[in-house]
């Protein structure tokens, strides 16, 4: 049965799960629909399985706030669409382009963003703006054994990372050894595919590549230049900048943190058990007030600039997570843009104003598209 609804409908795609709720991020969702119904919208989380293209209609759930609980329920496609798909396989990926294809082509429907590629396609998007590429590591694709062993005829060291990961999964850090006898060994660290910390140790290239192919498989992956992003005190560390288009259809700062990974760790991320802090104090204790200041409007500029250089190559986007590193000798490098970012960031810093203003900047940015739409 068609739900009926004089409200504009806002639909929060995401990934299908085999679980009672089939869905992540459910609190994200519930103060999203808090902040929809004062705006006028109505919110339903649906999978792009679920669609009825015939019926022009999808399955999915919203929240009740008088029970506190999500229901399913049949609702007409939403006019407004917030991508929240994650994948972790590419026949779901494949899937999910088909239906998004056809969720474009079909009247009426507007996305408020479009998810981004790839790490290497976005990287080659800022390596084209001259202001940009001045601080993005030098990055290659890894396709075969060759790339590697040419990468190490210059170079000790190299950060090998998926094409299409989150989370820090799957990145390493592979150095090359140079024994006093003349022979060459090689360290791995990193984590795996779950996140889960490694370490090996090789005497030769080619065992090492058999076992960073036996890791690796059919992914994608990326070398790129290894850059000492550790604190004074030795942790990886990195800085989240979330920025978002507001109800103005404007680019705007929501606010930014320091990601610090725990001992022993080469990436920063919070899922691998990372800390986060407040970017001012955590630049003046490791860099002094004015190069910290230095640094901030650096991530600052950068922050504006990338918005709207990769709209311009990609097509309209919502919102973005920009992870910047800055080096033992303070150069700010750009490591990552993701265009599905969290916001765990705010909370494990008890910055609630950032928090809400994250959850809320979406439903207003819907607000922009449906009134210029309509007008």
């Amino acid at each position: 049965m068609r739900r009926s609804t004089k409200r504009p409908l806002l639909g929060i795609m995401v990934t299908e799960l085999n679980r009672e709720l089939p869905f992540a991020s459910s609190d994200f969702y519930m103060h999203l629909t808090d902040c929809a119904a004062r705006e006028g919208l109505d919110v339903v989380v649906f999978s792009p399985n679920r669609i009825d293209w015939k019926g022009q209609t999808v399955r999915g759930y919203s929240f009740e706030t008088e029970t506190k609980e999500w229901v399913s329920k049949l609702f007409p496609l939403p006019s407004l669409i917030y991508d929240r798909c994650f994948f972790s396989n590419k026949s779901s990926y494949d899937h999910y382009l088909h239906q998004v294809k056809k969720l474009r082509e079909t009247p009426l429907i507007r996305f408020l963003g479009y998810g981004l590629g790839g790490k290497w396609e976005v990287g080659q998007m800022m390596q084209k703006d001259s202001t940009l590429s001045r601080y993005l590591p030098e990055t290659n694709l890894l396709t075969s054994g060759s790339d590697l062993r040419d990468w190490f005829l210059t170079k000790n060291d190299v950060f090998l990372k998926p094409q299409g990961g989150s989370q820090g999964k799957g990145a390493l850090h592979l150095r090359k050894i140079n024994a006093m006898d003349g022979s060459i060994a090689f360290h791995v660290k990193g984590r795996n595919a779950h996140n889960g910390l490694v370490e090996r140790h090789f005497q030769h290239f080619d065992s090492c590549w058999h076992w960073l192919r036996s890791r690796i498989g059919t992914r994608p992956y990326l070398m790129q230049e290894y850059l000492h992003l550790q604190s004074s005190e030795g942790m990886a560390y990195d800085i989240r900048s979330l920025v978002q288009k507001n109800g103005s259809g404007l680019w705007e700062s929501t606010g930014m943190a320091v990601r610090i990974g725990k001992p022993g760790s080469i990436t920063s991320n919070l899922h691998g058990g990372g800390t986060a802090e407040e970017v001012p104090a955590f630049l003046t204790r490791e860099f002094g007030e004015n190069k910290a200041g230095e640094l901030m409007a650096t991530v600052a500029m950068l922050s504006t600039r990338i918005p709207p250089i990769l709209e311009s190559h990609h097509g309209r986007l919502a919102e973005l997570g920009i992870d910047f590193g800055i080096d033992a000798l303070g150069r700010v490098w750009i490591l990552e843009v993701n265009s599905k970012p969290g916001r765990t960031i705010f909370a494990r810093m008890h910055n609630e104003k950032a928090r809400m203003k994250s959850i809320a900047n979406p439903v207003y940015y819907a607000g922009y598209l449906l009134n210029k739409k309509l007008s």
